[in-house]
């Protein structure tokens, strides 16, 4: 039965990952970036506010602290808030054979439940590295190319599952308890990629919200409510229910595998479907005057033709923050006129700095219009074991190709310790988080609390 195999996982789990610091630090930058950054954090965090209870005591409830403001909230309020932020930027970890970001969701879940049940570091971890493994097993397995044909975003749906196994370890729940939590977990899976038509923010909210319905889920399980046996495999499950072609066999790996590892962190703050893409045009920028260009051709797989560059006369036309995340020609002109699409210049482009937006800068839009977006036949084999991209460049009548099979920031082709580093602290300079201070508590966390290392997220 798959939902006794995620049982025993939980409860077996060993949060010992050599990876599981690094995805840490990233999470916490991210977040607490997408908080002071993104254009629709102010927003999300009203909204919050209003349909959250009152604020709970300290002394007599359970709290979870919300990231960087320190402000105490419900735990499920907290998650929702910490894990909207996380992705709110885009700029997450990503495990490509699901298709889905799982830190966001399933760290946020962690975090709310452990503090809030005063867990150790060591049961925070394991229910980190819990998380990760069951929501990239159930991305797998629910068939991340059909659960996308259907107009489902994985990070969302699977990432409910993830983070429901995270919550649930985090505060304890025995056997009986996690089998209620996931089969409620069942009938709260959700997420559209309808944010796609106008840049909407549903998307941000999405971790969030997985992580809110896992706090929910294992509160209810607690409380002995009775969850839907088999809610994966089951006549009406999820594999039946959101894809046309799912992949149980995903789950004979799970008592085996360490997700962490298997997943990359970004290097810019855009569809990782973009990332090798971008990596070829970076490349190929210091040879090239922009000014000179006449044409850009970039082969990415047809998922990622889908997410960033259809319709193309959209894609070239974007008019938000969200747009420009999952726009090929955004990315190629900002990559060949910047040289990189890193987190200061996107960000700069997309007016979330002093400057105005400049998606309608003329040299911008010229680029956008002479890109266009295709897949490929080799491309398209290798997909989902690569995430690749062939790009060609021409400008003053000479053609420059690159073609990439991994992108920067994955196992097998890691971000350095230096890249890492400037990542994070950028992301933190100007919030008044002290980036040495949180690293340091991140690579030291035997011996420390849940609390110490929230308190040094905070400001």
């Amino acid at each position: 039965m798959v939902i006794d195999r995620i049982v025993d996982r939980c409860e077996t789990v060993d949060g010992d990952r050599p990876d599981l610091p690094a995805h840490l630090l990233d999470w916490f930058a991210v977040a607490i970036g997408g908080a002071a950054h993104a254009d629709s954090s102010p927003a999300i965090r009203d909204g919050i506010d209003r349909i959250a209870g009152p604020t709970p005591d300290p002394a007599t409830d359970e709290t979870a602290t919300v990231i960087p403001t320190g402000e105490p909230m419900t735990p499920a309020d907290a998650a929702f808030a910490n894990g909207a932020f996380a992705h709110s930027l885009d700029f997450d970890d990503t495990h490509l054979p699901s298709s889905l970001h799982p830190g966001a969701p399933t760290i946020a879940a962690a975090l709310s439940a452990a503090e809030a049940a005063e867990a150790s570091t060591d049961r925070f971890l394991a229910a980190v590295a819990a998380g990760y493994d069951v929501a990239c097993t159930v991305g797998e397995a629910v068939g991340p190319d059909s659960h996308y044909d259907r107009g489902f975003h994985v990070t969302a749906t699977c990432g409910t599952f993830g983070a429901v196994a995270a919550a649930g370890v985090a505060r304890g729940l025995d056997a009986d308890g996690l089998r209620n939590a996931l089969g409620i977990a069942g009938s709260q899976a959700a997420g559209s990629l309808q944010f796609l038509a106008n840049g909407a923010w549903n998307k941000r909210l999405h971790p969030g919200l997985a992580a809110r319905r896992a706090i929910e889920a294992t509160d209810l399980a607690a409380a002995g409510v009775v969850g839907a046996a088999d809610p994966l495999d089951g006549e009406h499950g999820f594999l039946a229910g959101y894809s046309d072609d799912p992949n149980p066999a995903a789950f004979d790996r799970l008592g085996e595998r360490d997700a962490v590892a298997e997943t990359g962190r970004k290097p810019y703050p855009c569809c990782r479907y973009l990332h090798s893409a971008i990596d070829g045009l970076r490349e190929i920028a210091p040879a090239v005057d922009p000014a000179d260009v006449e044409s850009i051709r970039i082969a990415i797989p047809s998922a990622g033709v889908r997410l960033t560059g259809d319709p193309i006369e959209a894609k070239r036309r974007p008019e938000s923050f969200v747009d420009c995340q999952f726009s090929a020609p955004f990315a190629a002109a900002l990559t060949l006129i910047e040289g990189s699409a890193g987190a200061e210049s996107f960000l700069r482009a997309v007016g979330r700095f002093d400057d105005p937006p400049r998606w309608d800068d003329p040299e911008i839009r010229r680029l956008m219009e002479a890109t266009t977006v295709t897949t490929d036949e080799a491309i398209e084999r290798r997909f989902p074991a690569e995430w690749g991209a062939d790009v060609a460049v021409t400008a003053a009548g000479e053609t420059r190709e690159r073609s990439v099979s991994i992108p920067l920031g994955e196992p097998a082709k890691p971000m350095s310790d230096a890249d890492a580093r400037a990542k994070a602290e950028g992301l933190l300079a100007g919030t008044g988080v002290d980036a040495d201070r949180l690293t340091a508590v991140i690579e030291s966390l035997d011996g420390r609390s849940v609390a110490e290392l929230v308190d040094a997220a905070t400001v």
